[in-house]
């Protein structure tokens, strides 16, 4: 199957967590007074994968893009949310300045060779078939160069026509693990994005809250079956999830069997895990 970007060599499992600049990490996650301009380096010194949740509601500058990249060591990649203003105004003109300014702006991800998936997210009320023409025009606008991730979470999308469509685009569904959503596991690209998403009776998020594993479980069945074919699989977890991101993930990475993420990385200077390694 042709595709568009590759992705530095990495294990097949990408493991992250939506977003990186909560408040309610420091202690648990970074240090005691940790400042939010430190949030990103610190993170990226435990996980190599991140999705980008601001995106959906503002579209990012090339500087702060920029930025990003330069903080973030070779390998990392961003996932990032397409702008609410292309995804969520389907009784509106399809806004191609939103999805024109968005690309310009994530560029310099895609430069350093940061750039992972973008996220095409719908909402429940996006229905076959009065949303057909607009996935249609989003499938078309964004270029094939860019890897592409659609989130569809109603049940009316679950047609094998749909399934095609993306296919035909080497576009990934969505595998949402989302209060009353359940897609069908189908690979439809050389990559699988899995999103564990809680509801939002959690509000405290400091610690791990729920047990998740089940689900989890269940699926590293559906990653080891329906995605067997997938080159590359991302799975990121929200805090609602569990009530801790980067706990979920470890979790979540001792459910795949891959090495789990040091947490502790995150409070240590910049370059003393360099350091300890050959200590």
């Amino acid at each position: 199957m042709a595709f568009g970007p590759r992705w530095p060599a990495v294990p097949r499992y990408r493991v992250g967590c939506t977003g990186w600049g909560y408040d309610d990490w420091v202690g648990p996650f970074y240090p005691p007074g940790a400042q939010p301009a430190e949030y990103l380096g610190r993170y990226a010194r435990v996980f190599d994968t991140v999705e980008v949740d601001s995106s959906f509601y503002r579209a990012p500058s090339a500087f702060l893009a920029r930025r990003w990249a330069s903080q973030t060591p070779d390998g990392f990649l961003f996932s990032v949310k397409v702008p609410q203003d292309v995804t969520h105004k389907a009784r509106e003109p399809f806004n191609a300045g939103a999805l024109a300014t968005f690309l310009s702006g994530i560029e310099p991800l895609r430069t350093a060779q940061r750039l992972g998936p973008l996220v095409a997210q719908f909402p429940p009320s996006f229905r076959e078939p009065s949303g057909s023409a607009r996935l249609g025009e989003i499938l078309d606008a964004i270029p094939r160069s860019y890897a592409l991730a659609v989130e569809l979470r109603h049940a009316s999308w679950w047609g094998r026509e749909t399934l095609a469509r993306l296919e035909e685009r080497h576009a990934a569904l969505v595998w949402s693990v989302y209060p009353g959503v359940h897609p069908p596991h189908r690979t439809t690209a050389e990559f699988v994005y899995a999103r564990f998403v809680g509801d939002r009776a959690l509000t405290k998020f400091d610690r791990i809250q729920r047990d998740g594993r089940p689900l989890m479980e269940e699926m590293k069945r559906h990653f080891d079956d329906e995605g067997r074919s997938a080159r590359d699989i991302f799975v990121l977890l929200n805090n609602h999830y569990m009530g801790f991101g980067p706990g979920t993930a470890q979790v979540m990475q001792e459910v795949l069997g891959v090495p789990k993420a040091d947490l502790t990385a995150a409070g240590r200077a910049a370059g003393q895990q360099e350091l300890e390694r050959f200590g």
